[in-house]
C-alpha cells in the first residue's frame, strides 16, 4: 500500500487541500463500505486476501453518527457518493437511516444485539456490542425522534442493567469471558442513554461500572491495567492504543456524564502520559505498556485517531492535557498511511489497521472502525482549526 499520493509539491494530486482531500476519501471509502454489504449495515472492513466482508453490527452502531456527521458539515466524495445525494448516491442522512433499519432488524427478543460480524453469529447476545449500538440509536433519535429507535434503545439500556452484578462488571456475554477496562467505551454510551432518556436506572448502572474501572487505575502513572485485548495482555500490562484509547475515552465521557472529576482528571492524566510517547518517539507505536514503553515497530492507526480525538476533547475543556500538538502529529502519520489514488476500491481512501499494514494489528486489513474514527478526527480538527473541510461543503 502506498504511503500517500502526492504531487510535486507535496499536496494531494486532487488539488485539494491535505485536510479535505483526506477527509473525503475517508468519508467515500465508508460509503463504498456500506455499499459492500446487501443489508444496509457497514462491512465489517477490506481485507486485502479476501475482500469487503459482511455487515458488522457493533461498528454500524456507532458509524451512524458519522455519517450524521458528514451530512451536517458537506462532506463530499466527489466520486458518485456525495453527501448531498448527489451524482445517484445516496445522502449520508439515508446511510445512517440504512444502518439503523439493519439494527433494529436484528435485535434481539431481550433487547441485546448479537456479537461478531452478521454472517458469524445472529443469536448470542453481546454486552460490548449492545452498548457501541447504543450510541448510534441515541444519535439517530436525537436527530429524527422516531418511535421504534426509542423503543429499541430503551429495550438494550434495560437489558444491559438486567445483565449487569450487582459490583458494576459485566461477567455473562463478554468476549471470553474476560474483564476488560475498555468496556468503558460501551458504558459511557449506557449514560449518554440514560442522559438522553431521563433514565437514573442506566446512569446508576454506568455509575457503578465506573466505580470498578476506577479500582483499575494506576494513579501514579496513569495506566489502566486491563485495558488489553487478552488476559495475557492483562498480566504483562499492555495494551494496543485501540483498547487503551477506548478505556481513557469511556471514562473522561462517564466522569463528565456523571459529575465525576476524579473519573475525568485519571482520563486526563492517562492521556497525557501517551501524549508524552508521542513526542519523546515522534509516533505513537502500536502497542504501549504501563512503563510507557513502545513495544511495536508498527502504529495502530485507529488508535491514533481516536487519541487525537481524546486530546481535542481535553483541549476544548480547557485541560492542559488536550495536546494539539500531538494530536496533528499523530493525524499527519494517518495521512500519510491513507492510500488516495490506489485503483482499488476497497484500499482508496481507507484506514488500515496498522502502518505499516502488516503490523500486529488486523493485519492487511482496513477496518470500518479506523474509518470512522479518522473522519471524526479530520472533522474535529477542521473545525478547531476553523477549516472549511469541517464547516460546509468543499468548493
Amino acid at each position: 500500500m502506498a504511503r500517500r499520493d502526492r504531487s510535486a509539491d507535496g499536496r494531494p494530486s486532487s488539488g485539494l487541500p491535505a485536510s479535505t482531500a483526506h477527509l473525503e476519501a475517508a468519508a467515500a471509502w465508508l460509503r463504498r463500505a456500506q455499499d459492500a454489504t446487501v443489508d444496509g449495515g457497514v462491512s465489517w472492513g477490506y481485507r486485502l486476501n479476501g475482500g469487503w466482508a459482511a455487515s458488522y453490527p457493533e461498528t454500524t452502531g456507532y458509524i451512524v453518527p458519522t455519517y450524521l456527521a458528514l451530512a451536517d458539515a458537506g462532506v463530499g466524495g466527489g466520486t458518485g457518493d456525495d453527501a448531498r445525494g448527489g451524482g445517484g448516491g445516496p445522502s449520508d442522512v439515508d446511510r445512517a437511516r440504512r444502518a439503523i433499519s439493519f439494527l433494529l432488524g436484528i435485535q434481539l427478543p431481550n433487547g441485546a444485539f448479537p456479537g461478531a460480524r452478521i454472517d458469524q453469529n445472529r443469536t448470542d447476545p453481546s454486552v460490548f456490542n449492545t452498548g457501541q449500538i447504543l450510541n448510534g440509536l441515541v444519535a439517530w433519535h436525537r436527530a429524527t425522534n422516531d418511535a421504534a429507535t426509542a423503543e429499541a434503545a430503551a429495550r438494550a439500556a434495560a437489558w444491559l442493567v438486567s445483565s449487569q452484578e450487582p459490583d458494576g462488571a459485566w461477567s455473562h456475554d463478554v468476549y471470553n469471558r474476560l474483564e476488560v477496562s475498555y468496556l468503558a467505551h460501551a458504558t459511557c454510551w449506557l449514560a449518554e442513554y440514560g442522559e438522553h432518556a431521563g433514565d437514573p436506572v442506566a446512569m446508576a448502572a454506568a455509575g457503578r461500572h465506573l466505580d470498578r474501572l476506577l479500582q483499575r487505575y494506576d494513579a501514579a502513572t496513569g495506566w489502566f491495567d486491563g485495558a488489553g485485548f487478552s488476559a495475557e495482555d492483562h498480566e504483562a500490562r499492555r495494551s494496543v492504543t485501540h483498547t487503551l484509547a477506548y478505556t481513557i475515552w469511556g471514562v473522561l465521557d462517564l466522569g463528565l456524564r456523571l459529575g465525576r472529576p476524579e473519573a475525568v482528571e485519571a482520563a486526563s492524566h492517562s492521556a497525557g502520559r501517551v501524549a508524552e510517547v508521542v513526542h519523546r518517539d515522534g509516533r505513537l507505536a502500536g502497542m504501549v505498556d504501563a512503563s510507557w514503553s513502545a513495544l511495536s515497530d508498527w502504529d495502530c492507526l485507529t488508535g491514533s485517531s481516536q487519541m487525537a480525538l481524546i486530546w481535542f476533547r481535553l483541549a476544548r475543556l480547557g485541560d492542559a492535557a488536550g495536546d494539539l500538538d500531538a494530536a496533528r502529529l499523530v493525524l499527519d502519520r494517518v495521512r500519510g498511511a491513507q492510500d488516495l489514488g490506489s485503483r482499488d476500491a476497497g484500499i482508496r481512501g481507507g484506514i488500515a489497521g496498522s502502518d505499516p499494514a502488516w503490523g500486529e494489528y488486523l493485519r492487511f486489513v482496513l477496518p470500518n472502525w479506523a474509518a470512522k474514527f479518522t473522519i471524526d478526527a479530520f472533522l474535529e480538527e477542521a473545525r478547531m482549526a476553523g477549516s472549511p473541510a469541517g464547516a460546509g461543503p468543499a468548493s
